[in-house]
Order: structure tokens, then C-alpha cells, then sequence
């Protein structure tokens, strides 16, 4: 996805650049909720989540109007490394955080953020990362990054389910019934915990670090909101996948997911995607958003086609002298290594030291 703005000439009345605070700020939240590209990750409760769980400085800057309404805005965290280096990202931990603009924001809304987040380049001197696409930032590099999969929901999920393909995905369904998986929903303590336990399991097999319990655990603040649920799937009683679901605005969006792979045979994930989409059907959402995935993960990309997902390019915008290098790299070949082959408590001990850094 890239966003393609024009850079008229503003106005003599010129829009007012301010820089809020999005956790609190309730014009924040109204901009949240009804901006056509917002999503859960420009969400007050989602920037409060980092903040508690990762210490962030996290503000927005906003192009305002006489009224103090915001016309358009991008909320930035503060990341400070000695390992990664400091800069400014739009938002870490997020798949797609694309500016945000009202829906009666003037045309020169947009050229006026522009140029914001160019001064705060050069003022700052910190480089910025924009997790979506965008033309026309000074210095900026709109790079392809990841593959993004959306499925158009509708009421009758037995349509949607029927655009799926039959070999791959609804035999699989149709395996987990006679198998006697079953799936349950949890927004509580004891649903992240479970998916936590499998979440384990599934990043020491990928050789990935694993996001402290404590970040992970914070979801439950997120769910008393309305903003998102686990489902597990069990076979005989056993919890054998689980996945992390976040809800706003008619979108649902597939966080993590986790699974045991000795129990893969029995197609837990075909059934538990299967339920998330009949029941996002019938509370009214009009798409399920499975989330960015890396270009060269060509299995993660069919699956998620298989459903009948419509696949983009994801591009990332990098306000910096350099973009940042792509792949997978000598050190992280080496520390997936570590992962898989050593004790169980690499991973999270791994995640525990770098998840901060890497933002």
C-alpha cells in the first residue's frame, strides 16, 4: 500500500502543527474513530499497551484547524537503542500505521503533515520509519517490504467460505469437524496464557524470539475493551493452536497465531479460522485482515490466499539518509540457530533483551 499525495501550495491561512498526546487526547480518539485508514494499531488503547510494556515516548503530530480539530495526524514512538540506534517509527510492533486524515480535511491537510515530519528530520535529526507507503516526504523512501493479505467479510459467511479453496481450505475444515476439534473463544487471562504456551512452542521451532509474557499478557486490558479476543482450538481437550485477534471498526485483524505442531494433521487452524470468519460475519465486519507477511514466505502467503484473501504490496517509508538493510543477515541466522538448538529459555530470553530495541 502507498499513499500518493499532492504537495499544493497552502493557503495563506496556513494549518496550525501541533503535537499532542494520542493516549489521552479525545480529539485523538475522534480522529480514530472515523478516519477511513484507521485501524486498531492507531488505536489509544494499542499506543497505551506499548508505552506500559516497552516504555516508548509516544506522541502524534497533528495538523490542526481554527477549532483545534484534527485534520490529519501520524502518532510516532520514540525508540532509544544503543543496538538499533534512535529514531522515530509509526508504530512499532504494527503492521500497517499509515497517517490519518479527517474526513472533511482540507486539501491542504495532507501537504501540511508533509512537511511536519520533514521538520521533525531536521530538527530531530532522527530518522523515521512510516509503516505504510507515501510519496512526497523530503529524503523519504517508500520501500516494499511485505505481502498484505484482506478478506472481504459479508453477512452470509457461508459465501465468504465458499470463495475458499476446496482442496486446501475446506476439506481441511471438514478434517478438524470429523477430528473433533472444537474452538473457544477467551478474552480473558487464561485464553493468553494458553496461546502463550503454544506461542513458545511455535518461535523456538521458527528459531524467533518471543515477546515477553508481560506484553502478551497485556491484551487482556485490550480485550475488556471490546477490542479483540483469543480462539483456541483443542482436540481432546487438549489446546493444540491458538490465535490473537484485534477488533476496530469493522475490521478484524489476525495479531499471532501458535500451534503444536504434532497436532497439525488434524487441521486446528483451517477450523479456527473458519469460526473467527463465520463469527466477524455475523457481528457485522466487513473484513478480516490477516496481516503483513514477508515477501519470501511462500507458504504464509498461500494459505492465506487460499482463503480468498487479495494480496498488495506493503511498502514501508524510510525518512533517513539510509534505508535499512533487508534479509535475514549472518547474526540472525545465527541467533535462529541458538534458539531451536538451545534451552527452552533462549527465545524469551532473547525477546526479553531485544524486543525493545527492535521496535
Amino acid at each position: 500500500m502507498t499513499i500518493a499525495i499532492s504537495s499544493p501550495s497552502t493557503p495563506a491561512a496556513e494549518r496550525l502543527v501541533k503535537r499532542i498526546d494520542p493516549l489521552f487526547h479525545p480529539r485523538w480518539q475522534a480522529l480514530v474513530d472515523v478516519a477511513e485508514d484507521a485501524t486498531i494499531f492507531h488505536h489509544p488503547a494499542w499506543l497505551e499497551l506499548l508505552r506500559r510494556s516497552y516504555g516508548y515516548e509516544i506522541s502524534a503530530i497533528c495538523v490542526v484547524d481554527g477549532e483545534g480539530e484534527i485534520a490529519a495526524g501520524l502518532p510516532l514512538a520514540r525508540v532509544e537503542s544503543r543496538l538499533t540506534g534512535r529514531r522515530l517509527v509509526a508504530i512499532p510492533f504494527s503492521d500497517v500505521c499509515p497517517p490519518l486524515h479527517a474526513p472533511n480535511a482540507p486539501g491542504s491537510a495532507a501537504p501540511a503533515l508533509i512537511r511536519a515530519l520533514g521538520e521533525e528530520r531536521a530538527q530531530t535529526g532522527l530518522d523515521i520509519e512510516i509503516r505504510a507507503g507515501m510519496d512526497g516526504i523530503p529524503g523519504g523512501h517508500p520501500v516494499p517490504r511485505f505481502l498484505w493479505h484482506r478478506l472481504p467479510l459479508e453477512p452470509d459467511a457461508s459465501a465468504v467460505l465458499g470463495r475458499a479453496s476446496k482442496s486446501q481450505v475446506r476439506r481441511g475444515i471438514a478434517k478438524a469437524r470429523r477430528e473433533g476439534v472444537v474452538i473457544e473463544r477467551e478474552t480473558g487471562r487464561d485464553g493468553l496464557e494458553t496461546f502463550y504456551r503454544l506461542h513458545l512452542r511455535t518461535r523456538r521451532r521458527q528459531g524467533v524470539p518471543v515477546q515477553p509474557k508481560s506484553f502478551i499478557l497485556a491484551f487482556e486490558d485490550l480485550f475488556a475493551r471490546g477490542l479483540g479476543h483469543v480462539l483456541v482450538a483443542r482436540h481432546e481437550g487438549r489446546a493444540v493452536a491458538a490465535a490473537v485477534f484485534l477488533s476496530h471498526r469493522g475490521t478484524l485483524t489476525y495479531k499471532y497465531g501458535a500451534s503444536d505442531e504434532r497436532f497439525l494433521d488434524v487441521r486446528p487452524n483451517h477450523l479456527l479460522f473458519a469460526e473467527a470468519i463465520e463469527a466477524a460475519c455475523e457481528e457485522g465486519f466487513a473484513e478480516l485482515d490477516f496481516g503483513r507477511t514477508d515477501s519470501d514466505n511462500a507458504g504464509l502467503g498461500a494459505f492465506k490466499r487460499s482463503w480468498g484473501a487479495r494480496e498488495e504490496e506493503l511498502a514501508y517509508t524510510y525518512v533517513a539518509d539510509r534505508v535499512p538493510e533487508e534479509g535475514p543477515g549472518r547474526a540472525r541466522r545465527l541467533m535462529a540457530a541458538a534458539i531451536r538448538r538451545g534451552p527452552a529459555f533462549t527465545g524469551r530470553a532473547i525477546g526479553a533483551a531485544l524486543y525493545r530495541h527492535a521496535g
